[in-house]
Parts: C-alpha cells; sequence; structure tokens
C-alpha cells in the first residue's frame, strides 16, 4: 500500500514537472518573418577620370546618376546587388590645371547605361532574430563586374557631335565596355523595413574611349565626309586648338592626343533600401519565423 502510494506522488510529481517545463518552452509567433531581400533606388555625382580629368584636379566636373538596385543576403555577412544606372560624365581641356591641356581643348560629354552584379561584404552579420534587430550601422566592402554603354558627344562652336562614329583617331571602338565597379559604403537603419546606404564606387572601365581620347592624331588629309559630318569639320573636331583665341596651329599625324590607358569614373551617392517580404530567389524571403518566448 505504502509502495504504491509512494510510485502514485512521483508519477504526479513528474507529470506536473514536466507540465510546467512544457508551459515554459511555449512560443508564439508574431505573424512575421525574416526579410532578406530589398528593392533600392538611388542618386549621385560622378566625376570621370582619364586624360581629360585627372584624378587630383581640383575642379570636380561632375554628372548626376539615378539607379535602382536588388539585393539579396545570402549568407549572414554576404549579398548579391544586381543595379541599373543611367549616368552622366562630363570633361572639358580648357578647365584643366596642366597647360599642354588647355591648348589641346577638347571637351566631351555622355549620358551612359551601366548594369552591374556585386557582391557585398557586411561588417555586421545578420541577426538570428532577423533583420528587424538589424545593426543600426553596418559598414560594407563592394566588388563587381558589368557593362556601361559608350557613346561620347563633343560640342565645338555651339554643335554637338557623336564621337563614337566619326573614328577622329581611326579606331572603330564599340558602344559597350566591361566595368569593374568596387567600393566602400555604410548602411543606416531608418525604420523597420528601411535603410539608407550612402556609398563611394570607383569603376574601371576596360576601355580607353569613354571621352573619345586614348591614342594619337591622325592626319588630317586622312578624313573624309562620316556619318553626316564633312572631312574639314572632322579635322577640327579631332584637333580643336584652331578654335581657340588666338588659334594655334594642328600638330603633326601621329602625335599623342591620349595615353592608351583605360578611363574610370567615381560616383558618390546614396539608396534608399527597403525590405521585401517576398524574394526573387524563393516563394519568400523567410529564413525562419520570428519567434518569442513567453512564460
Amino acid at each position: 500500500m505504502q509502495k504504491s502510494l509512494m510510485r502514485k506522488t512521483v508519477l504526479l510529481t513528474f507529470c506536473l514537472l514536466l507540465n510546467g517545463w512544457a508551459m515554459a518552452q511555449q512560443f508564439v509567433t508574431t505573424g512575421d518573418f525574416d526579410r532578406i531581400s530589398k528593392a533600392s533606388i538611388g542618386f549621385g555625382l560622378n566625376t570621370y577620370i582619364g586624360e581629360l580629368r585627372r584624378i587630383s584636379d581640383s575642379k570636380f566636373q561632375s554628372g548626376a546618376s539615378v539607379s535602382i538596385g536588388y539585393e539579396h543576403l545570402f549568407t549572414d555577412n554576404i549579398a548579391i546587388r544586381t543595379s541599373f544606372s543611367v549616368y552622366r560624365i562630363q570633361a572639358d581641356d580648357s578647365l584643366s590645371p596642366i597647360a599642354a591641356n588647355r591648348q589641346r581643348n577638347i571637351n566631351f560629354k555622355a549620358v551612359n547605361v551601366e548594369f552591374v552584379a556585386q557582391a557585398m561584404y557586411y561588417a555586421f552579420r545578420h541577426p538570428r532574430s532577423g533583420y528587424k534587430d538589424r545593426s543600426f550601422i553596418n559598414p560594407y566592402f563592394h566588388l563587381g563586374l558589368g557593362v556601361t554603354s559608350n557613346n561620347p558627344k563633343t560640342s565645338v562652336n555651339l554643335t554637338d557631335y557623336k564621337l563614337r562614329p566619326l573614328a577622329l583617331e581611326g579606331v572603330q571602338y564599340g558602344g559597350i565596355a566591361l566595368a569593374i565597379p568596387f567600393g566602400v559604403g555604410t548602411s543606416i537603419y531608418v525604420s523597420r523595413y528601411v535603410d539608407i546606404q550612402f556609398e563611394v564606387q570607383y569603376t574601371i572601365a576596360l576601355t580607353g574611349y569613354l571621352d573619345d581620347v586614348s591614342g594619337v592624331y591622325r592626319d588630317p588629309s586622312s578624313f573624309s565626309d562620316t556619318n553626316g559630318v564633312d572631312a574639314t569639320t572632322l579635322g577640327i573636331l579631332s584637333d580643336p586648338r584652331v578654335t581657340l583665341s588666338p588659334p594655334l596651329a594642328p600638330v603633326s599625324a601621329g602625335t599623342a592626343r591620349g595615353d592608351l590607358s583605360n578611363d574610370a569614373y567615381v560616383r558618390f551617392g546614396f539608396r534608399i533600401g527597403y525590405y521585401l517580404p517576398k524574394s526573387l530567389y524563393g516563394k519568400s524571403s523567410i529564413r525562419c519565423k520570428v519567434v518569442k518566448r513567453t512564460r
């Protein structure tokens, strides 16, 4: 009798303890999910770097840009972002601090489009509890590969000319070039769903003709009417020092016009990013349910 009572007491005690432990481990879903993809829109200023403007030049000669992007977090630190941008670059020898460049008197401007894919490494990991608990400030590095259009124009005597079809150096370069963007930025928490990213991007274009200047001057007598532009005007576009006041004599054929190096541009800008409830890589960007423990 005593043994039976003891067994019942032990069993009851065990059941009470088990029930208390189970109650303590209950989870209640918040109805929220982790979001690891975001769409963004960005704005910035670009400055070109090449034969017509060196990185040390004090005059910025900037152009605006606008971008849209999609970013997806594949690990706790690494994301991939695809981005489409429209950007303007320009430069003018008349603003150069180098006297020889001012005498060269070449200018260009271009509105290009750019598509790049970039790997982004964030300094602080994505929290296990989800995007809502992300770091207030999160610096990152980015490196990518993409393409940019390449369609420079120039202005002589208040008239604009499309330069690529004219082959002023005797080189018919392409309208698309590979681009390698890299840089740094920082993501700042604005609200539960919104970040703002401040970013610097340096892009190397694998062409020397973003500015239509790379090689040597052609012999003026080799020009013939091209794309609706007469030979005399082509000679002036190639060597516009004759339009200076007072005019300078044209240089001889084979004289260096550029330095054969690749051109580049730097972008200073910001992006506003919105965390999406669904991802392009699946039906949703859910990693796990965000839960809280109740007792």
